[in-house]
């Protein structure tokens, strides 16, 4: 009888994995979002409540020239603004981004 892998015995550990390509799926689509924050003219995103780190980390890509290095920054932007769903501050930002649109 072939041995069975941890993720097919069924349970609590099943349903609560995420599967790697959700991950990347959910990455992707927060990035997305901060690259539609760049985009945003400095002006109209002071009035966003954004977390100060993140709010850094946009000016530093409107300072950016380079297209490899506004791909790093948005990348950057991507997992600062997954930390801020982890906090529970992200909601917020997506509100007030949706009043801005």
């Amino acid at each position: 009888m072939p041995r069975r892998n941890r993720y097919q015995i069924g349970g609590e550990e099943e349903k609560e994995r995420v599967s790697r390509s959700q991950k990347k799926r959910d990455s992707s689509a927060l990035q997305d979002v901060g690259e539609r924050l760049a985009k945003i003219p400095a002006v109209k995103r002071a009035c966003l409540p954004l977390p100060e780190d993140l709010r850094e980390a946009l000016e530093e890509y409107d300072r950016l020239s380079g297209h490899e290095a506004r791909r790093r920054q948005l990348q950057f932007i991507g997992r600062l603004m997954r930390e801020a769903r982890e906090e529970g501050t992200l909601q917020a930002v997506l509100d007030a981004l949706a009043v801005l649109e």
